[in-house]
C-alpha cells in the first residue's frame, strides 16, 4: 500500500509548521489557549481535513457524471462538538447546503464522497460522522 507522510518542526512558542508536499501549513493555539494564534489549532484542521476531502472527493465524483457541472453554489460547513476526559470529538457534522434544483445532479456525488473520502473512513469507527443535506 502507498504511504502518505507528513513532517513538523516546531518554530517557537507553540507554533509548528507543517509541511505536505511542497505546501506549508502553520499551525498554532488560540491566544485563550496560550498561543500566538498564527494558524489553525489541530482540532480546527481534523475538521478541515474531514472537510477538504470530502469536498474534493464530490468535486470530482461531480465532474466525472457531469464535466459541465457547476457546483458554485453548493456550500460546505464542518462543526464538531467537544467533549473532555480526554478533550476530543463526540460528533463531527458536515453540513451540505445547495440549490434544490441541484439535488438530482448532486446527491449521488455527495454519496460517493461521503463513501470515498479517505479521512472520513478512517476516523469514522472512532467518531460519529454525520452528513447533512439543506436543499434551499
Amino acid at each position: 500500500m502507498p504511504e502518505i507522510g507528513v513532517s513538523l518542526r516546531p518554530v517557537g512558542g507553540s507554533v509548528v509548521v507543517g509541511q505536505a508536499r511542497d505546501h506549508t501549513v502553520t499551525i498554532d493555539r488560540p491566544k485563550e489557549k496560550e498561543g500566538t494564534d498564527a494558524g489553525p489549532m489541530g482540532g480546527e484542521l481534523l475538521l478541515l481535513a474531514l472537510g477538504g476531502c470530502y469536498v474534493s472527493t464530490f468535486l470530482a465524483a461531480l465532474r466525472a457524471a457531469d464535466s459541465q457541472a457547476d457546483a458554485s453554489e453548493v456550500g460546505f460547513q464542518v462543526d464538531g462538538t467537544l467533549v473532555s476526559a480526554p478533550a476530543r470529538f463526540s460528533e463531527i457534522t458536515v453540513r451540505v447546503s445547495a440549490p434544490a434544483a441541484l439535488q438530482h445532479l448532486i446527491s449521488k456525488p455527495l454519496l460517493k464522497a461521503e463513501r470515498g473520502c479517505i479521512v472520513h473512513n478512517s476516523i469514522r469507527d472512532a467518531v460519529t460522522v454525520r452528513f447533512t443535506h439543506e436543499w434551499r
